[in-house]
């Protein structure tokens, strides 16, 4: 649980995103970072302002320290005073919510290849026969036809 003593950091990176997170460690060429949140801002051109979103780093990671290269970094600047109880509500609300369904019990996470559906077995079967080899070489040997070639050389 993230409290007042941490460096809250805000940074941008080379990719273009800007990333909110707790700056735990760091030596000459990585920083180790604590819960790190991307923050985009969508303009609502009907308002004449912006909405902002605010999403875990990597959705699909229920790891809440990365290390990041300090070459993909563009600048890091502590979090003004006023955004850090945001950043930990928002942490606090994404750590309570992840992986978990509806009647609060976590969730196994299923993932598509691992399922055997009815479309993949038709398809491996249609495979299987495209590539079956004929079952009557007689038949197959009925309609080949030779055409024998001269020494003509191009």
């Amino acid at each position: 649980m993230l409290d007042d003593n941490e460096l809250y950091v805000v940074m941008k990176l080379t990719s273009g995103e800007q990333v909110m997170a707790v700056l735990k460690e760091e030596d000459d060429e990585h920083v180790l970072l604590e819960s790190p949140m991307c923050v985009r801002t969508i303009p609502v051109l009907e308002t004449q302002r912006e909405h902002i979103t605010i999403h875990p780093l990597c959705q699909f990671s229920d790891d809440t320290t990365f290390v990041i290269s300090k070459r993909d970094i563009m600048f890091v600047k502590k979090l003004h005073y006023l955004f850090v109880p945001h950043y930990q509500r928002i942490v606090a609300e994404h750590e309570k919510l992840s992986f978990i369904t509806n009647n609060g019990k976590k969730e196994e996470t299923i993932w598509e290849d691992e399922v055997d559906t009815q479309e993949a077995k038709r398809r491996s079967s249609m495979l299987e026969d495209l590539a079956k080899t004929p079952k009557d070489e007689e038949e197959e040997r009925r309609y080949r036809v030779f055409i024998e070639g001269n020494d003509t050389i191009n």
